[in-house]
């Protein structure tokens, strides 16, 4: 079988799946992302009818494109055979090392993506309870605790739900993705680090320099009261503290400096701190918090208490979604818009480079901020985002094309092909495009950066996609907000630095590959 009819085969597949899945209702790792599109916050909270529709549309739109790929490239699969100049270029490739492992690399996160909701989420993988098997992450149906022996009003909390089965052992089980956070909106209560006490003073237990900061009490018989909350400072009780009763109720304060008791407030005495038998102390950890396996933080929280593997690997998705998009829309409007302009010239051509001069001289950053503060950030969707990226970005593409089909259209075969009877769209497309493709397929990954960079500045700014969307930009706001807790800026910084190395590296080795000066000879 030939390679276009592989891919074709691979893409009937894909659109098999994603109706499949609409259908039962599945939500099947990657191919739902299809019918995820969204209508503006307040237009899907006003019309969840039409919201579901225009989840259906756009959907269908996409599935359908797809599909005219997969029938156009069945059809050209039938005698397809590689041309030997290609094979030269492709041999060339594999031989710059530095691109082609760079290639494989990126080709190697972008599989990383495609596991989706198995690698993060909150809905467990598989839940085994009194002997039926549940597989939340793969439904759109939405369980309540009660179904797993919680309260039925509360919606299940698949890591609370795994503790308790833990603590239980009756053979119930639950497991979960690698990362078990959301991407977004889904944090968890507080961390608590228990302190040990070492001749007066407190330290994290297997820690060797004294505790500093919030720690809290709490009762012994029911752990969720908190007793007392202090302030320690160099591992010592310093400044106020504050004593609650078995209701919750502040009852008295004291006083203390370097671990005396200095004052107490109270209406009647109360044992000091320190002599309350049985009192164990916990620091209380507020987001942002630090790289902590235990607790399946890989790489920390942000400010807002968020994983950060969990909105690293979201950017990362959205990245590769918006470039998908950003490169189908952008170089098939240039190459059409390009080559009809240099083929037929006259007042075509005029009216075209007339167009690209207006778009050209129109600030790309104020129509962005315009349209965020017009429609407000929280209707902004990636749609929006890359609806203005494309009536930028097709114009260099265009420039490219309108040349080469100037060149090629004077050529003795573009001659021959009109004395056959070949229609205009057959000669432009199917004898002057190949011939001009390579040009193309050299600016395809510098055109993947310019995606990259441009959604996290505009994030950065505060003037690209809303929360609900997992962004970089945004984390990279927050670590520079927070420098004190350097692994956010330290995290995004290096995932985004090296998407750009690894672009730029394969870009370059694609540009050295189908470089014209390479296999040519002149006389």
């Amino acid at each position: 079988m030939t390679f276009p009819r592989k891919i074709s085969l691979a893409l009937l597949a894909i659109i098999a799946l994603a109706i499949v899945g609409r259908i039962w209702g599945l939500e099947l790792p990657s191919v739902r992302w299809f019918f995820s599109f969204e209508l503006t916050e307040t237009m899907s909270a006003a019309l969840p009818n039409l919201a579901k529709i225009y989840r259906d549309f756009f959907g269908a739109v996409l599935l359908g494109l797809l599909l005219v790929i997969a029938i156009l490239l069945w059809i050209a699969g039938k005698d397809f055979e590689w041309n030997p100049m290609t094979l030269r270029r492709i041999k060339r490739f594999r031989s710059l090392k530095r691109g082609y492992r760079s290639f494989l690399l990126l080709m190697g996160l972008i599989v990383l993506t495609l596991p989706d909701q198995c690698i993060v989420g909150r809905k467990a993988l598989l839940v085994k309870y009194e002997d039926q098997w549940f597989f939340p992450a793969f439904v759109t149906q939405n369980y309540h605790d009660g179904i797993f022996g919680g309260d039925p009003d509360l919606g299940a909390n698949y890591r609370s739900i795994r503790d308790r089965f833990r603590l239980e052992n009756e053979g119930n089980f639950v497991i979960m993705p690698l990362v078990p956070w959301d991407m977004t909106f889904d944090t968890d209560e507080l961390e608590k680090a228990e302190l040990e006490k070492r001749d007066g003073v407190f330290y994290e237990i297997g820690k060797k320099k004294p505790y500093e900061g919030l720690a809290t009490a709490y009762d012994p018989t029911a752990p969720e009261k908190k007793v007392r909350e202090v302030t320690l400072r160099e591992g010592k009780f310093q400044g106020l503290t504050t004593i609650y009763n078995a209701q919750g109720d502040p009852i008295a304060k004291e006083t203390w400096k370097a671990g005396s008791l200095v004052e107490q407030e109270a209406e009647t005495p109360i044992d000091s701190v320190i002599e309350v038998k049985g009192l164990i102390f916990f620091a209380l950890k507020y987001p942002p918090t630090a790289p902590s396996w235990k607790r399946h933080h890989l790489l920390g929280t942000d400010s807002r208490g968020w994983d950060l593997f969990a909105q690293l690997y979201g950017g990362l998705q959205v990245v590769c979604k918006a470039s998908f998009l950003y490169v189908i829309l952008t170089f098939f409007i240039g190459i059409v818009v390009g080559l009809t302009s240099g083929y037929f010239g006259g007042l075509f051509d005029l009216l075209a480079q007339r167009i690209i001069e207006i778009l050209s001289n129109m600030p790309f950053l104020f129509i962005v901020m315009i349209i965020a503060s017009r429609i407000g950030r929280e209707n902004v969707s990636i749609l929006t985002i890359i609806a203005v990226l494309c009536i930028f970005s097709w114009i260099g593409i265009s420039t490219y094309k309108r040349t080469a089909a100037f060149k090629e259209k004077a050529r003795d075969y573009v001659a021959a092909a009109r004395v056959l009877g070949a229609g205009t769209p057959r000669i432009l497309f199917r004898h002057i495009l190949p011939n001009v493709l390579s040009t193309s397929i050299t600016l395809v990954p510098f055109s993947v950066t310019a995606v990259a960079t441009s959604l996290t500045a505009l994030d950065f700014l505060g003037f690209g996609l809303p929360d609900r969307y997992p962004s970089w930009g945004t984390l990279l706001a927050d670590g520079l907000a927070n420098l004190e807790s350097p692994w956010i800026v330290t995290s995004v910084f290096a995932i985004l630095v090296l998407l750009l190395l690894l672009i730029t590296f394969v870009g370059e080795a694609i540009r050295e590959a189908f470089d014209p000066k390479k296999f040519t000879t002149y006389q």
